[in-house]
Formats: C-alpha cells, sequence, structure tokens
C-alpha cells in the first residue's frame, strides 16, 4: 500500500487527492492541504512546500514517512526547481517538470521561441524588455479589434490583458507594467472559442485526456470582468472531437516534450495547452506545466481510470502502457469566490461557511474546497476562491449545470459568495 504526498492546498489539489484516494494501493495521503482535504486517509501537514525556503523540510518529511510518491501541483514550486531538488537528494518519485522544463509556463518568451522552432501555431506576437518596446509593438500588431498584453513570468493565471483597441493597449501597458513588471509578450489578438487540452507526460509520450474542457478566466457574466484564476469550469467541451485531440497531441503537445528532452529538461507530470480553435483551426494561447484550476475539478469526477497507476506510469516512463477511460455524460464546476476577488478579498477571511452539508449530500455532487481552513470544527473562508461546486451527471452537460447550481445556492456566507451565473452556458447551445 502507498503513501502520497501532495504540494498545493487549492482546489486542484483537492480534486487530484480525492481522485487518487479512490485508488486501491494509496493507503495514505498528505497535503498541506485546506479546510476540506482532511477525509478519509487523507491528512493535512504544516509543511508549506510550495516555498523554496521549505523544499528541505519536505525532502526530510517525504523520507522519515517513506512517501512513495510526491505530486507538485502548483507552477511556483516546479519553476523553483522542486523536482531538480528532490532528484539531486535520490528522490525520483516526484511527479512534475524540471525547472528547465518549467520555463514552458514561467517564461512567455522561451514558449513563444520553443513553438516557432517546432512551428506549431500560435498567435504573432513580438517580445518586448520595456514598456517603451511594448508601445512600439502594440502599434505594430493592433488590428480595429484590438490586441493581447501577456506578462512574461508567473501572475497565477491573471498576466494576460485582452484589449478591444489600440488605445485601450496603449491605455493598459504602464499599469499593467507597474504590476507585472515591463518584459511582455505582445500578441495580434486570436478569435474564436478557447479550449484547455490536458495530458500526462513521461518525458517521452504524452497520454491525452481525450475530452478538451472550458474554463472561464473573466470574473463576471458574459465574460466581463478582470482576469481571475478561473471562476469555473465544464466537460467534455464539444466544440473539439476526440480526434482533434489526438492531432493536437501528436501535432504539439509530443513534439514540446520530446524538444524538452533534447534540451536535457526532464519532463514528467502534467501538460496543459491553452488553445483556441480560430478560423485557420486550433492555435496555442499558452502552456502551462501542471493541471488547470478549476478545469481539474470536472476531469477528476470525469476520470474513470486510476490515477495514480497512469502517474506511476509516468514516472516509470511505461505510459505506452497505460490507459485512460472516462465516464459517458457531463461535468460542471462553479467557483464560489469572497467577495472583492480576484483584489481586495483579504476582509472576507474567516467568515463562516453554511450549508455545506446540505450540498454535500446531493448525490452526483462534490464540493471542493479551495480558500478554506477549519477552526474548532468549523469551516472558514480563507482566500479568494473558496469553493468549488462540481457534479457529475451521466445525461449531460444541462443536468451537471442544474445540480452544480442547486447545491451552490445551498452553500453561503455573511455577505454572500460571488459567482457567475453561465458556466457553462456555451456547452447548451453545442449539446442541444
Amino acid at each position: 500500500m502507498k503513501k502520497v504526498l501532495i504540494i498545493g492546498s487549492g482546489g486542484r489539489e483537492h480534486a487530484l487527492g480525492w481522485k487518487l484516494r479512490q485508488s486501491y494501493d494509496v493507503k495514505a495521503l498528505h497535503a498541506p492541504g485546506n479546510g476540506g482535504t482532511e477525509e478519509g486517509s487523507a491528512r493535512n501537514i504544516s509543511i508549506d512546500g510550495t516555498k523554496k525556503e521549505n523544499f528541505h523540510y519536505l525532502f526530510n518529511f517525504v523520507e522519515k514517512e517513506d512517501i512513495d510518491m510526491v505530486v507538485v501541483c502548483p507552477e511556483a514550486p516546479l519553476a523553483d526547481g522542486i523536482v531538480d531538488f528532490f532528484n539531486l537528494r535520490g528522490y525520483d518519485k516526484i511527479f512534475g517538470p524540471t525547472a528547465g522544463a518549467s520555463l514552458l509556463e514561467s517564461d512567455k518568451f522561451f514558449s513563444f521561441d520553443l513553438m516557432n522552432d517546432l512551428g506549431i501555431p500560435q498567435a504573432d506576437s513580438i517580445k518586448c524588455y520595456s514598456t517603451d518596446q511594448a508601445e512600439r509593438a502594440i502599434e505594430k500588431l493592433s488590428t480595429k479589434k484590438g490586441v493581447v498584453i501577456k506578462a512574461r513570468g508567473l501572475t497565477a493565471g491573471k498576466g494576460v490583458t485582452v484589449c478591444d483597441s489600440r488605445e485601450q493597449a496603449l491605455a493598459e501597458i504602464r499599469k499593467h507594467a507597474e504590476k507585472y513588471g515591463p518584459e511582455v509578450l505582445i500578441s495580434k489578438r486570436l478569435f474564436g472559442e478557447e479550449f484547455s487540452v490536458f495530458g500526462i507526460s513521461d518525458g517521452n509520450e504524452v497520454l491525452p485526456f481525450e475530452m478538451a474542457f472550458q474554463d472561464h478566466k473573466k470574473l463576471c457574466d458574459g465574460d466581463k470582468g478582470p482576469n481571475t484564476g478561473g471562476m469555473g469550469a465544464y466537460g467534455p467541451a464539444q466544440i473539439v472531437s476526440a480526434n482533434t485531440i489526438k492531432k493536437i497531441n501528436y501535432d504539439i503537445m509530443i513534439p514540446v516534450v520530446r524538444r524538452m528532452k533534447d534540451r536535457g529538461y526532464s519532463y514528467k507530470g502534467f501538460l496543459y495547452a491553452g488553445m483556441m480553435m480560430t478560423e485557420d483551426g486550433p492555435k496555442v494561447i499558452e502552456f502551462n506545466v501542471r493541471f488547470g484550476d478549476p478545469e481539474c475539478q470536472p476531469a477528476m469526477m470525469l476520470l474513470k481510470s486510476d490515477l495514480y497507476h497512469i502517474m506511476s506510469s509516468s514516472l516509470e516512463e511505461k505510459l505506452d502502457q497505460a490507459k485512460m477511460e472516462f465516464n459517458s455524460g457531463a461535468s460542471c464546476c462553479v467557483v464560489l469566490a469572497a467577495k472583492g476577488y480576484p483584489e481586495a478579498y483579504e476582509k472576507e477571511k474567516g467568515l463562516e461557511i453554511s450549508g455545506l452539508e446540505e450540498a454535500t449530500e446531493m448525490k452526483n455532487i462534490k464540493v471542493f474546497h479551495a480558500g478554506t481552513r477549519k477552526e474548532n470544527g468549523k469551516i472558514l473562508t480563507n482566500g479568494g476562491r473558496v469553493l468549488g461546486v462540481t457534479s457529475y451527471s451521466e445525461n449531460g452537460i444541462e443536468e451537471a449545470i442544474g445540480l452544480s447550481y442547486e447545491a451552490a445556492q445551498k452553500i453561503n456566507i455573511l455577505g454572500g459568495f460571488h459567482y457567475r451565473n453561465d458556466i457553462g452556458r456555451k456547452a447548451l447551445r453545442k449539446w442541444n
């Protein structure tokens, strides 16, 4: 029987832990966790493994507890080299790409150059090292429908500004630089419907999730307001077929992983391709080196296969022997966020959450915790994105959406949550 340690404490980590515990081989699961992750055999630990200064303490914990697998979920510790840290000390059962491979997400310039080198379709872009260069690039790449500003480094999913006009971009660029730094990728704006494709890599091959998911990045209904870490997601997204995903895997994801290997960068972990279906076919918007949040939540509800076995195959470079199967139907995740998110939500921390039991008693509902903590037997708010109310329906997306919102309406805090009312709405016209 195996012991697993998950690094991270959000909704994605809760969902992955929930799925891993379903394996007959997993005896115990540990994580920094949150107010909802201590369920079944899962236990929270006090070490925050996302911080580089804690890698040493985390490694000592892994040795002492004889942990069989470490799963690194957030991008920051991956970019900081947690996998390299463990590998150099003789521990190779850590799931995640090395720091070099993590440049795919942590450095937009690196990923842009890599895609150019491999001939992967993406938006025309210009790398800018100063705000003056960015302004000139905006003048060059703007169309009547605008342009896109992308921060070079990690920004927790909030560093992209989609501008509707050249004038808006020129007004935004200095504010963007103050928040995320002067180095930006200015990109021609693409049009179409976005979707997310996920896979697991063993450094040679990529085993794809043969269904797409759609995230909802904007804060408000109708894709309005500022970017967030994600206000909800659903799957499968009918905009792309399983055959299209296989093609994306063979033409885009596998070549990226193999080029990483050629450069000496080990890539054993999740690979996330953020795509847009344009008139010219699918194009890459961005790569991430971890599972998306909140796409992970519906993905875990739909995944039928033993996730621990698949991840073990990745670490052993035997993905060609693994298989991924899914339940039929659909899943929807609605994120309940603190009012003021994604900016000023600190005053919303420490509020008692009511209605969780009523929601979790509903059939085919799982409430994944993100920004929560447990205190004196009560679940309190402890972050911006607080909960991911996630459903599964074998009857399809319309029923799944209804279940999620029915459950969400049972959960509350003083002053109420903020959540979007249109998660999955795009899917209804695809299914009906």
